[in-house]
C-alpha cells in the first residue's frame, strides 16, 4: 500500500490476504523481568588505544518495521515483539500445521484450539497468551495467509484488523508465519494492549494528517462488516483510538469533501478500544483532499480534532 505522510512510508502495493477479525482476551498485570547485573569490571589497567570493535548493525525484524511505520503514520508509539506473544503465535500456527484438514479451523476457527488435538497450547487467544506468561493487558490476534508483510499491509486497508495494529495502546507484538518468518503461509499476529494512560497527544488517526497518495476505495471484505447494507465498493476507511484507559462519549464523526460538503459515512464504534471508524458509502475522488471531523467528550473534558488527507 503506498501512501504517504510526506517522508513517513512507503511499502508497494500488495495482493489481499484472507483474514479474520479477532475477539480479545484479558491478561492480569504485566511483571517485567528481572534486568541481569553487568559483569564486573576487570581491576587490569586498560589499554590506553585499545582498538575501536567494528560496528555490528541489530537485526530489524520487516514484520515489526512495518508495523512501527504504520504506527508513526498513525502517531501512535513504536511496538516492540514480545517474547510470550511471540511464542503464544508461534503455538496457534504448529496447532494449524498440525490439524490441517480439520473443518474447524476456519473463519473463527482460525483462533481456537481443541483440547487433547496435537499440538494444543490454550483454547483461545487469551489462554494461550497467558499460557506463555503474557500479563500485560488485553490481547488479540488477527489471522491469515500469505506472507507476514502481505497480512499486514492488508490489515492496514481495514478497519476492524487494522486497529489491533496502530492502537496507541498495542505496544506488545508477536507473529508467526507457518514455514518461518519469511515464508508464505498461515499466519498468526497476537498482539497486547497495555491498561496504562498514554503521555502522548490523542486521539491516534488514520490515515494522519497530510498524508498523501491514500487510496480511493476498498472492498469492506472483512468480518464482521463494519458497514452491513451498504453498497460496495466503499471509500477508504478512517479510524480514530483514543487510549484504553480513557472514558469516551463520541459526539461527531464526519468526513467533508472540498467546499465543507459532507459525505455520507458509516461510523461503527469499537467500544473496548475506545475506537471508532469513519467509512465514506462510496469511493472517494481520486487527487483530492478531505478533511475529516471527529468531536468527543473524553474524561470529561470536550476534545475536536480535524486533519485532512489526499487522495492518489
Amino acid at each position: 500500500m503506498a501512501f504517504h505522510r510526506r517522508a513517513v512510508c512507503r511499502a508497494p502495493l500488495a495482493a489481499a490476504a484472507a483474514l479474520w477479525l479477532p475477539g480479545r482476551a484479558f491478561a492480569d498485570d504485566f511483571v517485567p523481568l528481572e534486568v541481569p547485573r553487568e559483569a564486573p569490571v576487570s581491576d587490569l589497567p586498560a589499554d590506553p588505544t585499545p582498538d575501536a570493535p567494528p560496528e555490528t548493525a541489530l537485526p530489524v525484524d520487516p514484520g515489526l518495521a512495518l508495523i512501527n511505520a504504520y504506527r508513526a503514520a498513525a502517531g501512535a508509539p513504536p511496538a516492540a515483539l514480545h517474547g510470550a506473544l511471540m511464542s503464544s503465535a508461534t503455538g496457534q500456527v504448529q496447532y494449524y500445521d498440525l490439524n490441517r484438514g480439520d473443518p474447524s479451523l476456519a473463519g473463527m476457527g482460525l483462533h481456537q484450539q481443541q483440547p487433547g488435538r496435537p499440538g494444543f497450547t490454550g483454547a483461545t487467544m487469551g489462554d494461550r497468551a497467558r499460557n506463555a506468561g503474557y500479563a500485560g493487558g488485553s490481547v488479540t490476534e488477527n489471522a491469515g495467509f500469505g506472507t507476514i508483510q502481505t497480512a499486514i499491509e492488508w490489515a492496514i486497508g481495514t478497519v476492524n484488523h487494522r486497529l489491533p495494529l496502530i492502537h496507541p495502546n498495542a505496544v506488545d507484538m508477536g507473529y508467526a508465519v507457518s514455514g518461518g518468518p519469511g515464508a508464505n503461509g498461515f499466519n498468526i499476529v497476537d498482539v497486547g494492549l497495555r491498561r496504562e494512560r498514554l503521555s502522548i497527544a490523542l486521539p491516534s488517526v488514520f490515515p494522519g494528517d497530510g498524508t498523501w497518495d491514500v487510496p480511493t476505495s476498498w472492498d469492506g471484505g472483512e468480518a464482521p462488516d463494519p458497514a452491513p447494507g451498504v453498497p460496495r465498493p466503499l471509500g477508504y476507511p478512517i479510524t480514530v483510538a483514543f487510549g484504553v484507559m480513557q472514558r469516551v462519549e463520541w459526539k461527531e464523526l464526519l468526513l467533508f469533501a472540498p467546499g465543507w460538503e459532507p459525505l455520507a459515512v458509516s461510523t461503527p464504534l469499537t467500544d473496548w478500544m475506545r475506537a471508532a471508524a469513519i467509512i465514506p458509502h462510496g469511493p472517494l475522488q481520486c487527487g483530492t483532499t478531505y478533511t475529516a471531523h471527529v468531536s468527543a467528550v473524553v474524561d470529561g473534558r470536550p476534545v475536536v480534532r480535524d486533519w485532512q488527507f489526499t487522495t492518489r
